[in-house]
């Protein structure tokens, strides 16, 4: 029964050490922050997109950084896109920060318009020897039509706009300054729009749109402060016209009296 005994413990010795080499450990989830920034905030379908990382280390202890990568809920549920760094490692020292190299996500053609979410993930080790996989929280992104889609009902609806406002015919300086500004700005969306840089033109046609509803507020400043005005001087003038009415018939009073008086000393 020996020989049975020591064949179990070493086999059970074998599937422990087995066992334990292979675990992970979870870092604690307020031990890393991230920030993500997209080249554009404007996430249309068909559109491809820079992504920044920076991990920002609460840990105690050094991380070594093998692998990170992002995973967009449009991806296979394995599917990340990052960077393989296990044969030169990031070492981010304890407290520290540390950008990663920029990545690229194609947002496909025909995924659905609407909120994505998405999330980092890290593997790496803590200290000397702590493997440790760590998945940020989730992140939303919405995804809009394609940016050709986005670009011409802007185009149609900014330039509508801009007829208006000349139509108009504004009064006000600021106002006239902020509709050509608003003008310039949609040309150059136009421009943009011919080279096919979709983001841009659908970026310019925004800040057009901007200016417009700029110069609006300001001509109705600007028709409010003349009514103000104009309801002031009516005010003054009635005030002035109904001065010199009473002037007058005091004055009509006063010479009227020394008549009446010149007949009652005769």
């Amino acid at each position: 029964m020996k020989p049975f005994r020591l064949v179990v413990i070493v086999a059970s010795f074998s599937i422990f050490f087995a066992a334990f080499c292979g675990v992970v450990f979870a870092l604690d989830q307020d031990e890393v922050r991230v920030s993500v920034a997209w080249s554009s905030e404007i996430y249309s379908r068909g559109s491809s997109q820079t992504v920044t990382v920076l991990l920002i280390s609460d840990s105690s202890e050094q991380l070594t950084i093998n692998y990170f990568g992002l995973h967009v809920d449009w991806m296979d549920s394995d599917q990340f896109i990052g960077s393989d760094l296990s044969d030169d490692p990031v070492i981010i020292p304890a407290y520290g920060n540390e950008y990663f190299s920029p990545i690229t996500i194609q947002i496909p053609e025909d995924v659905s318009v609407g909120p994505h979410s998405y999330f980092l993930g890290i593997d790496g080790i803590q200290g000397v020897s702590t493997s440790f996989s760590w998945d940020s929280p989730t992140l939303t992104l919405v995804v809009q039509n394609s940016g050709i889609d986005i670009y011409s009902e802007l185009v149609n609806k900014v330039g509508g706009n801009i007829s208006e406002a000349v139509n108009a015919n504004y009064q006000s300086s600021e106002a006239k300054s902020l509709l050509n500004q608003a003008q310039n700005v949609y040309d150059q969306a136009l421009s943009l729009g011919n080279e096919e840089k979709w983001n841009e033109a659908i970026s310019a046609l925004q800040d057009a749109s901007t200016y417009l509803e700029q110069a609006d507020n300001e001509e109705q400043k600007h028709i409010e402060t003349n009514t103000q005005q104009d309801t002031l001087l009516i005010i003054v003038g009635v005030a002035v016209v109904v001065t010199v009415l009473i002037i007058t018939l005091v004055m009509i009073k006063r010479k009227q009296n020394p008549i009446v008086d010149q007949q009652t000393k005769t």
